[in-house]
This record gives C-alpha cells, sequence and structure tokens, in this order.
C-alpha cells in the first residue's frame, strides 16, 4: 500500500513538472508542436491520398478507352453474335464496374458518291469506348435509338463532299432497304473511325438485314489487370463470344498506378524526414538551453532515468497532440489536391489518422532520442558552475 502510495505521489509529481514545463516554455513548444504538426498533416494528406489513388487514377486513365473486347467464339463459324447474349452478359459485371461499353455492326452502303463503309453503334457507349473521338463540326449524338441522324469521319466526309446539315441516302443493295439520313456531325480521331459512317445500331441491323446481330463490342469495365480477366472468364460463359482484356491497356495502368503509388509514398518519407530533422535542430537547441535545469534535478537526486522520463513524456504528448491534430488537418490538404489534380474531392479513410500518427510519433522520437541521451552525458558539476 506504501510502495502504491509513493508510486503515485511520483506520477502525480511527474505529470506535474511535464505541464509546468509545457506551460513555461510554450513559445519553444509551439515552434516543435507546429513542426509535427505539419509533417503530420502533409504525412496524412498522402496517405489519404494513396489510399484512395486508385479508384481515382483507374477513373483517369479511363481515358485511353475500351479495355475488354467481345468478339464471336470461332470467326470461321459466323463474324456475329448475338446481341442478346451481349446484354444478358452485362449483368455478370459487378454494380459500378461497368463505365460504358458499345456493340459495333459493320457493312458496306451506298452512299451519294459511292460506297462507305458504315458503322452501328451505341453512342453514349461509343463515347465512352472512344474518348478520343472528336467532334470537330456539329454535335454529337445523345440517343440512341436516332435513326434520323449519324456522325461521320472527317477523311469520308471530305471524300462524299458532306458537311453538317446535309441528308444522304443511305442504301445496301443486298438487303434492298433504303433511308435518308442527315449528318449531325463530323468526328474526328486520327484513325480509322476517320473513314466511317456512324449510325445507330438499330438502323444500320435494319439496313444491313442482320437485326439481332453484331460483329464485336468494347467495354470500359474499372479494376487492375486480374481482375478485368477474371471478368471477362465470366462474360466469356454467358453466350457465344469471348471477352479479353486487351493487356496493353490494363497492364500499363497497373504500371502507371504503382509508380505514382510508389512516388507518392517517396514524397511523404522524405517530408517525414525533414520534419524530424527540424524537430531534431529544435530539440537540441531547447534542451541545450535546459541543461542547467538538467544538471539541477540531477543534483537534487534525480537519476538520468528519471530525466529520461520527464523529457521523454513531455515529447510524446507534445507529439501525440501536434500527430493527432496534423492527421485530420491532412484530410482538408488532400482535398485541395484532389481538386487540383482530378477536379473532385479525395475520400476519407479513417486509416490515414493511425497511420500518419504513429508515423510522426516515431520520427519524433528518433528526433528526440539524441538531444536528449547528449544532455544526459554532460557533466553536472562543471554545468552548474556554468564552465
Amino acid at each position: 500500500m506504501v510502495a502504491n502510495k509513493k508510486q503515485s505521489s511520483r506520477s502525480t509529481f511527474l505529470l506535474r513538472s511535464v505541464f509546468k514545463s509545457l506551460r513555461f516554455s510554450y513559445d519553444r513548444t509551439l515552434i516543435i508542436f507546429i513542426s509535427i504538426m505539419l509533417g503530420a498533416c502533409v504525412t496524412g494528406a498522402f496517405v489519404n491520398a494513396y489510399l484512395d489513388i486508385d479508384s481515382k487514377m483507374r477513373k483517369e486513365l479511363k481515358a485511353y478507352g475500351a479495355n475488354v473486347l467481345f468478339t464471336p467464339q470461332s470467326v470461321e463459324k459466323s463474324l456475329f453474335f448475338d446481341q442478346s447474349d451481349y446484354e444478358k452478359s452485362l449483368h455478370v459485371i459487378p454494380k459500378g464496374s461497368l463505365l460504358g461499353a458499345s456493340p459495333y455492326l459493320f457493312g458496306t452502303v451506298r452512299l451519294s458518291l459511292g460506297d462507305a463503309v458504315m458503322a452501328g453503334v451505341d453512342f453514349a457507349g461509343m463515347k465512352v469506348a472512344k474518348p478520343f473521338l472528336e467532334v470537330v463540326q456539329g454535335t454529337y449524338i445523345n440517343v440512341d435509338f436516332d435513326e434520323r441522324n449519324a456522325l461521320i469521319g472527317v477523311d469520308l466526309a471530305k471524300k462524299m463532299e458532306l458537311k453538317v446539315g446535309s441528308s444522304i441516302n443511305l442504301v445496301n443493295e443486298q438487303s434492298g432497304f433504303s433511308t435518308t439520313i442527315r449528318i449531325k456531325g463530323i468526328v474526328s480521331s486520327g484513325d480509322k473511325e476517320d473513314g466511317l459512317l456512324f449510325v445507330s445500331l438499330p438502323l444500320a441491323q435494319k439496313v444491313l438485314g442482320k437485326s439481332g446481330k453484331i460483329h464485336l463490342v468494347e467495354a470500359v469495365i474499372l479494376g487492375d489487370f486480374d481482375q478485368i480477366n477474371a471478368i471477362s472468364l465470366e462474360l466469356s460463359k454467358v453466350g457465344s463470344f469471348n471477352a479479353k482484356p486487351l493487356a496493353r491497356i490494363s497492364l500499363s495502368e497497373g504500371l502507371i498506378l504503382d509508380k505514382i503509388k510508389f512516388l507518392m509514398a517517396l514524397v511523404a518519407f522524405t517530408v517525414l524526414l525533414i520534419t524530424s530533422m527540424c524537430v531534431n535542430t529544435t530539440l537540441s537547441s531547447i534542451i541545450f538551453s535546459r541543461t542547467k535545469e538538467i544538471a539541477l534535478l540531477r543534483a537534487l537526486g534525480a537519476s538520468k532515468r528519471n530525466v529520461a522520463t520527464l523529457f521523454g513524456t513531455e515529447t510524446f504528448l507534445m507529439t501525440l497532440f501536434a500527430s493527432v491534430l496534423g492527421a485530420f488537418l491532412g484530410f482538408f490538404l488532400s482535398q485541395f489536391f484532389g481538386t487540383v489534380i482530378f477536379g473532385s474531392g479525395i475520400d476519407f479513410r479513417f486509416l490515414s489518422i493511425p497511420i500518419a500518427t504513429i508515423l510522426s510519433l516515431l520520427f519524433a522520437a528518433i528526433a528526440a532520442y539524441f538531444p536528449i541521451k547528449r544532455s544526459l552525458n554532460l557533466p553536472v558539476a562543471t554545468i552548474l558552475r556554468g564552465e
């Protein structure tokens, strides 16, 4: 009981000493507090962004276009597969993972000045699957069942002497179908799309006499290469087509993401290192100015352990509050990063708080260790004599 009372008195004395020290040296304490808080703030921001970077960057990298291709199971038997199988397969894709998809049906049609290759598409899906397709004149078609308007590639428009607003007779000699459509926009991609005429899929199926049939599908699905590959295998089980990830695009996404994440981890580590050096320098200066206080404590009977406990507790409490506050402020800093880089905020990740706090505590402990150790090894009598 007596031992417990002594232990309680020591703890009370220690806490009083710590809080008195913090109160009477608030100007020096404030410098360390702000240094640690800023370090924890930047670390928290980078950790938050690091944990959310996958979803952000994967959406950004989808600007490369389609990463999954649906093709007939055997092109030797048939160049087509059923549109109904494709539509059924969309239910296999996890909710929220499909950003867009467009089926395609190609065929040759006769225009007023000659033959042209027509592509029946889903206009909304094609906008996602071919984000690089630019409307150079007119406007894009946003209604998929629009059978009166069409988009035309810039090269084909030039060859056929067509402009926005021009009406053309669309004729397929094999099916005998003919209709009149109007050019709503001229598009360009710098690739094969510049030589195509784009119409809605239902109209293309009527013109070509291929009701319910499509040649291929381009889709944009969220996920890394392994996830997309697994989804593709499930899609292929649905019907008469094979779904394959476009490895060149999916693997490139993974490589870019890994490099960006490594860069962010490196920047966070550098910030913490700089912060710990600042804390180390500041602590060295503060502890050096308190060497007489340390020597007096030693002369009054305090052991090295008692003094180390006093300064260690003081540093720990200050670092803990600064780290937690900085870690929470890091979330707001990450919002700024997200708005500037991605045009939207970063989702709050609770894991960023303990990670940023623990890292800050670790680096602060390393920074405080050497100044405290050095001050404890100074000769007491020499310091008290002022030599």
